[in-house]
């Protein structure tokens, strides 16, 4: 017990000049860069530390606890060294979702000698809270109801109607990659048989129009004028301006000259008779027998 006693004074005045080599630190500057905040937007704090250039200095990074705030980012800018040490700082950048009025926080720095790392921590800082309801927020809030009916205008869904563009090109893409031959070969089909079914109709009522005494005449020469049309499209050749000589060097039938020299009396010198009706049959014939000559061909040549 007393060499207890005795030894107490000793380890006493050890711990003490053990204390009196630890250096001491100044604590860093750290504050807030705005005076108030809202709920969940951010706000920036700014912490900065100068050292001699011989320590390691190292700022809170993301597994330090903010509290009360939550941190989204930081921001580190390099170390200025001059003749008076170094100065190393950071901008963190912090949200919070608590409600007290005031909110305070003060961030520390590591400083890491040979002897040991020690936590120095900047003065506290206190920034106020920006409230949007006003009023005890103790006391419960009373719902109020409202059950007018919102017009709400209709948008456009522009990203849905894109992509459903998109996907009709594609799908368009598919289809004629694997079956477009067929496809352009209906095409070209189509529009084969209604240039003819055109054709028919027109020469038709231009056939029974010949029958009419006061304009006979003119509507032999139009049905003629539009047979020949046609058959320059079929057979890719002037028609139109072929006379009846070229006409039969061109189209081989044994009907067609007496069919154009009963049609050209009657356009020319004005006699008309039965006859005149049966050679537009014969042109009508000839046309008809061309049309399914050259779609047999489209079809050939398209398999």
């Amino acid at each position: 017990m007393i060499r207890a006693l005795t030894l107490l004074p000793l380890m006493l005045l050890l711990s003490w000049q053990l204390l009196a080599q630890m250096p001491t630190w100044k604590p860093p500057k750290g504050k807030f860069l705005a005076d108030s905040v809202k709920i969940g937007l951010p706000i920036k704090y700014a912490i900065s530390y100068r050292h001699t250039a011989s320590v390691d200095v190292f700022f809170p990074d993301s597994t330090f606890n903010f509290a009360p705030f939550e941190l989204l980012e930081r921001e580190y800018f390099p170390t200025v060294t001059d003749a008076n040490g170094s100065v190393d700082s950071v901008i963190y950048t912090l949200t919070t979702f608590e409600v007290n009025a005031v909110q305070k926080l003060s961030l520390p720095v590591y400083v890491r000698t040979k002897q040991d790392c020690t936590r120095v921590f900047a003065p506290l800082d206190s920034v106020y809270l920006n409230r949007l309801i006003k009023g005890n927020m103790d006391e419960p809030l009373t719902l109020k109801e409202d059950t007018s009916t919102a017009h709400l205008n209709q948008q456009a869904n522009y990203p849905l109607i894109f992509l459903v563009f998109v996907g009709v090109l594609i799908l368009t893409g598919i289809v004629f990659w694997f079956f477009g031959k067929p496809i352009r070969r209906q095409i070209k089909l189509f529009q084969f048989r209604r240039r003819y079914e055109e054709y028919h109709r027109l020469f038709q009522r231009l056939s029974k129009g010949a029958e009419d005494r006061k304009r006979r005449v003119n509507n032999v020469e139009k049905a003629v004028v539009l047979w020949k049309i046609y058959i320059e499209r079929l057979e890719e050749k002037p028609f139109t301006t072929f006379t009846t000589k070229e006409i039969l060097d061109n189209l081989k039938d044994e009907r067609l000259s007496d069919a154009l020299r009963e049609i050209d009396g009657t356009i020319y010198g004005g006699n008309f008779s039965k006859k005149t009706v049966a050679s537009l049959a014969i042109l009508d014939e000839l046309a008809q027998g061309l049309y399914r000559e050259h779609r047999q061909n489209l079809i050939d040549s398209a398999v």
